[in-house]
């Protein structure tokens, strides 16, 4: 499973960017790469302290598709040092460093995330919990709205 885990948070990462930019479609068999790898019961904590159900976070990330078009070409995501940190039966509790470039400014923050197995999902897991925090030295210095809901 932990290998699993790797390679979701990759992939799922890839998928962010491609969104993001506008690189794949926007239809509901593509945001189902999204969609069907995040439990029910999901909840991201993100670095500023705001806590989204899926119910929020599906539609409004939905909806930010392609926003960062016009800066595709300086827009990156990327992971570092992922490992797992616990596995227990059917669950595993990951962390990783995902790390955010456009143009000349770059923030990560340093994610755990916990994934439950999920045969029928594209790497075999689901997300069901994510919590993240800026790395020192690395949060934005404008403040970034992805992947914060919006205000209101």
């Amino acid at each position: 499973m932990d290998v699993a885990c790797g390679r979701e948070v990759t992939d799922l990462h890839v998928f962010l960017q491609a969104w993001l930019t506008g690189t794949v479609p926007r239809d509901a068999a593509t945001f189902a790469r999204f969609g069907d790898v995040i439990c029910d019961s999901f909840l991201i904590i993100s670095p500023l302290g705001t806590i989204t159900d899926r119910a929020a976070l599906l539609p409004e990330f939905e909806a930010s598709h392609g926003v960062l078009a016009p800066q595709a070409a300086d827009f990156r995501i990327w992971i570092e040092n992922c490992r797992c940190v616990r596995s227990l039966g059917d669950r595993a509790l990951v962390l990783y460093e995902e790390w955010h470039s456009l143009g000349d400014a770059t923030s990560a923050r340093l994610t755990t995330a916990l994934f439950e197995r999920h045969p029928a999902a594209p790497n075999s897991v689901t997300w069901a919990h994510v919590h993240e925090t800026w790395l020192p030295g690395h949060a934005p210095a404008a403040g970034e709205r992805y992947p914060e809901p919006a205000p209101g």
